[in-house]
């Protein structure tokens, strides 16, 4: 448990200390799960999501927030790392994951159900952590709050 929060202080000590060009990394958790994510919740930063990055930690990635409930549809566009991404409700539950392989746009993954949120992280994420449906997305409250375009 200590090892995890010295992980996590140098990698919050590495973003104040390297400037401002670096992603703005939230805390949250998928079941019993931390990770730390860069949050996509109006229509540009939903469009651009991952595209271009060259490299994701291995406990970090984004979430894409929707205005409302409906069938999510992603796809790997400009993106040159496997994903995964997982599907949640309105109540945070995990309704599916797929994983993303690195095809150029050509393969949409889409949400069994009407869904709000899409977390995207590296590919296996979801199995490492045996995170399977019904595990339950929690958001801090000041994510909750913020405007969602």
């Amino acid at each position: 448990m200590q090892l995890t929060f010295i992980k996590w202080a140098i990698l919050l000590l590495s973003l104040i200390l390297f400037g401002c060009d670096q992603p703005q990394l939230h805390p949250i958790k998928v079941g019993k799960s931390d990770a730390l994510v860069e949050i996509a919740a109006n229509y540009e930063s939903r469009s651009i999501g991952l595209m271009h990055r060259e490299a994701l930690l291995e406990n970090s990635g984004m979430l894409f927030i929707f205005p409302q409930d409906q069938v999510l549809k992603m796809w790997m566009l400009n993106v040159s790392i496997p994903l995964d991404v997982g599907f949640f409700d309105r109540q945070g539950r995990l309704i599916n994951v797929h994983t993303m392989a690195v095809d150029g746009g050509e393969t949409i993954h889409q949400s069994e159900a009407p869904a709000r949120y899409a977390l995207e992280m590296r590919a296996g994420w979801y199995a490492r952590n045996n995170l399977n449906s019904g595990a339950l997305l929690q958001i801090p409250k000041v994510l909750q709050d913020i405007a969602v375009e």
